[in-house]
């Protein structure tokens, strides 16, 4: 091959390239009536016909014992085909959306959200679509649930399948924790659950406190029986947090848990919270060490304040 068809044929890869490139991010947006009821089963429609007796049942128990004073979600992202500029459906370009029932003290909402251009930080998507009559459910903007939410303690979101994106969390949430769906398997640990972090939130003078920005948080406590084990994160000057139950059988078990939660974590001040931190105090303290980060300890009948440590 000579040099100048070399040439073309690097000119015509590159083109293709940026072409497909372009293309990834061509069409801004869903389409809404797919993630309402016309995305074969994979929408809002067919996500409260599966769910939303769980949603009462579940909501209802945590509505109950935190005396309303909690929220909870269930939410799971499906994938909607995306406009293109002659309004036709694009399914080469998904976009992902968000799916989320509501249990309200009287009742339950359901709403969606997407991202512009499916990107993590693009402009919310919504809209109100025809199919939103024949849901099953009171569809209504997600403006609205979060509102609703924003009055909560913590928001409580159970989500189906992990690849959702925690800005939207961070942004749309006042204090909250995602648990994956199936996480809690008796029902009674909920009270726990809220009892639990009702107490963590009273060991803050107030969370929106720049002195907070550094530290990190790790919360043990069991639940009849079950061990559970929470970090957080401050964000906006809010608690974001993930909730997991813990299974350790080996040591590996624990330097695999301790390596995967401090990943997550942001600051370089970690405090551990809890009574029993399940066998867990070599292996945080030698990560910690290890990793240069401060640890601080703290048992759940301390009276000192997070926000006062330096």
């Amino acid at each position: 091959m000579t040099f100048t068809a070399v040439k073309r044929t690097m000119v015509a890869l590159l083109c293709v390239a940026t072409s497909t490139s372009f293309a990834q991010y061509h069409n801004l947006y869903p389409c809404g009536e797919c993630a309402v009821s016309e995305n074969n089963g994979s929408d809002l429609r067919g996500f409260i016909k599966s769910n939303t007796k769980e949603l009462n049942y579940i909501g209802g128990k945590v509505n109950e014992v935190s005396d309303n004073g909690w929220g909870y979600l269930e939410v799971k992202t499906v994938q909607v085909p995306s406009i293109g500029q002659n309004k036709n459906l694009n399914y080469s370009e998904y976009i992902n959306a968000t799916l989320a029932l509501y249990k309200t003290k009287d009742g339950a909402k359901a709403t969606w959200w997407a991202r512009q251009g499916n990107t993590p930080k693009g402009p919310l998507v919504s809209k109100i679509t025809d199919g939103d009559v024949q849901a099953g459910m009171d569809v209504v903007r997600y403006n609205e649930v979060t509102h609703a939410l924003e009055q909560k303690e913590f928001a409580l979101v159970e989500y189906y399948n992990d690849d959702y994106n925690q800005l939207d969390y961070d942004v749309l949430l006042k204090n909250y924790i995602l648990t994956e769906h199936g996480t809690v398997k008796n029902i009674n640990d909920y009270k726990s659950i809220v009892a639990f972090y009702d107490t963590f939130v009273t060991k803050f003078t107030y969370l929106d406190d720049p002195m907070l920005g550094n530290k990190s948080f790790i919360t043990f406590f069991t639940a009849n029986g079950t061990k559970y084990m929470g970090y957080f994160n401050i964000v906006n000057g809010k608690l974001a947090g993930h909730l997991e139950a813990t299974d350790i059988q080996y040591e590996k078990d624990k330097d695999d848990l301790v390596k995967a939660t401090f990943k997550k974590l942001t600051g370089n001040v970690v405090y551990v919270y809890g009574d029993d931190i399940f066998g867990l105090e070599k292996t945080i303290l030698n990560y910690g060490h290890t990793n240069k980060i401060k640890l601080e300890r703290r048992k759940t009948a301390t009276n000192k304040k997070f926000n006062n440590d330096k």
